[in-house]
């Protein structure tokens, strides 16, 4: 059984869905068409309506009942069929489900409809009679059932929520990629329960020729660059929930086996040689390390550079490599690591927690002010002041409302934008833009001043565009470090967050306690590499800038799909 499909003819999916062993139906609303896809080969097996190839034009959700019968959406109206020899044969009149604007998601149970709406809001409908709305959130793309629970997909989110029947949520997953637009829950042969299944349609840039034999007047070859071309794809989508208690928990999903390799070396120029001669120095760096979403199978240096694995002063896990007795105009002059990483999609389901319950230690360590977050300084102090006073006063000490007003507050004042000037938080705010680091600096200062521990995480992202569908095998490099945050919830732990905005307020809560696969977490050190003074963080100069003095390399594999562990602590 393959876990990734890459389906011919089905590149403008809207919506899929399963009655049959080993197959997956999908409707394309542009072409009117409803096929069959045979989830053991990926092969496109048939297409259903033959004879009546339009029916489902402009259909935006689809319902495969156990039965044979087929539902599938336009607008707000429900229409039933069945297909027999390439004819479609309407069962009943459309339905109207008049608390829907737009359907985009459907399931069928027990004589209940469960209408998933373009507005965000998930309606329970019996006889024609809405019996119950629950709120989602915007942006869903899609449902299915699956056993007694319906997941619920929000692509531009990356998330599928997991809804009991009468509208509890019961925990969310982080999908792995972009562009996910349909689900399906499938029985398959080699599985004792369904499978889910997404489908992913993600942008793509393709060259056509245009079999013209004469040049163009500038002289260029006779293409054409069709921009808006599409990949379309599914994949399998394993998740396993963790429980913390007390209503709190955690959904590990999508997860891939990578190849990590970080490699530093010396800058081949003579006057940087004389600098560095007979300079006792040594080089620290951080290093991928274990966390509920991420597990290092194997870390080992490379180059000829003496290292050793250590641990600095707070006991975060680094690598030394020790210079004091190189030659760096005669011996090696590359040096770093190698690691095989198992890394997951994470999301978290949270309750909520007080302020008022952080342990001493997570007070004293990540509570405190720090000059480089501008937390003495009155402005950013008057602004956190402002976020507590807009939040209503029973909720001033939850820490999820307000990690959630400091983020949105820093993403409607901040645009994304790399460049290599050093501003302070305040300075960024006044700039209204900068890179990641800088959204994570201004954002831990704000958190702090309104009673929230938190710290800065990084290091890597895989450049999941470079690695189109079906990544497996893929070699790439990351553009940039990367940098986010962490925020501590009392009985549960550190909660990643996303501090970069997208600059699209529908994606928002994408990565908020949530994290995909492609995120690569190293120590928590406060630098990700730095030349010191043997054995301390303590610098050799103040003029010797690392990023002057060496060239890094970094190369990503990705090796196997995996499936999450049962183990809690993994």
């Amino acid at each position: 059984m393959i876990t990734a499909i890459r389906p011919l003819f089905s590149k403008n999916i809207s919506s899929i869905d399963s009655n049959e062993e080993d197959a997956i139906f999908v409707v394309d609303p542009d072409l009117g068409g409803l096929g069959r896809i045979d989830v053991r080969t990926g092969l496109f097996q048939c297409l259903l309506n033959f004879k009546h190839f339009n029916e489902f034009e402009r259909a935006a959700a689809l319902c495969m009942r156990p039965d044979g019968t087929i539902h599938y959406c336009r607008s707000n109206l429900i229409h039933t069929v069945s297909i027999e020899n390439g004819s479609v044969h309407a069962a009943t009149g459309p339905i109207t489900i008049d608390a829907a604007q737009s359907i985009v998601g459907l399931c069928w149970k027990d004589g209940r409809y469960y209408v998933a709406d373009v507005t965000g809001s998930l309606l329970v409908v019996e006889n024609s009679e809405l019996i119950r709305t629950v709120r989602i959130g915007n942006g869903i793309n899609d449902m299915t059932l699956h056993g007694d629970r319906l997941l619920i997909l929000r692509g531009v989110s990356r998330a599928v929520h997991i809804v009991d029947l009468d509208g509890t949520h019961v925990a969310s997953v982080t999908v792995p990629h972009d562009g996910a637009v349909g689900i399906a829950a499938v029985k398959t042969s080699d599985a004792k329960e369904p499978c889910v299944y997404v489908y992913y349609n993600q942008c793509n840039w393709d060259v056509f020729d245009d079999a013209g034999s004469e040049l163009t007047s500038n002289g260029s070859a006779n293409i054409t660059l069709r921009n808006d071309a599409r990949d379309g794809f599914i994949e399998r989508l394993d998740y396993q929930i963790v429980d913390l208690g007390r209503g709190n928990n955690f959904c590990l999903s999508g997860g891939y086996e990578i190849e990590f390799t970080y490699a530093e070396m010396l800058k081949p120029i003579g006057d940087i040689l004389d600098e560095l001669e007979g300079i006792k120095l040594c080089i620290r760096l951080s290093i991928p390390v274990d966390t509920p979403r991420q597990k290092v199978k194997s870390l080992e240096t490379i180059g000829d550079i003496p290292a050793a694995i250590t641990e600095d002063e707070e006991g975060n896990a680094i690598v030394e490599f020790d210079l004091t007795g190189i030659r760096l105009d005669k011996e090696c002059r590359i040096f770093g690591y190698h690691a095989i990483i198992e890394a997951y999609g994470i999301r978290y389901k949270l309750n909520g927690a007080s302020t008022d319950d952080y342990p001493a230690d997570i007070r004293r360590r990540f509570l405190k002010e720090e000059s480089r977050y501008d937390m003495g300084r009155q402005e950013l102090k008057d602004i956190a002041e402002r976020l507590l006073a807009c939040i209503p006063t029973q909720e001033r000490g939850n820490v999820i409302r307000i990690a959630k007003a400091v983020r949105e507050y820093v993403y409607s004042r901040l645009g994304y934008r790399c460049n290599s000037r050093y501003t302070s938080p305040v300075e960024t705010l006044r700039l209204g833009e900068g890179t990641c680091g800088k959204y994570m600096e201004l954002m831990i200062g704000l958190l702090r001043l309104c009673g929230v521990a938190c710290r800065p995480v990084g290091d890597f992202k895989v450049p999941e565009y470079k690695l189109r569908y079906v990544p497996v095998g893929s070699v790439c490099t990351p553009d940039n470090d990367h940098a986010w945050v962490e925020f501590y919830v009392p009985e549960v732990g550190w909660v990643p967050m996303e501090s970069s905005s997208d600059g699209v307020p529908e994606k928002h809560d994408r990565f908020f306690g949530a994290l995909s696969w492609i995120y690569i977490e190293n120590s928590r050190t406060d630098k990700m590499c730095k030349i010191c003074k043997p054995g301390s963080w303590e610098n050799i100069d103040q003029d010797l800038r690392y990023s002057e003095l060496f060239i890094p390399e970094i190369q990503i594999r990705i090796l196997k799909v995996l499936r999450p562990s049962l183990d809690p602590s993994h």
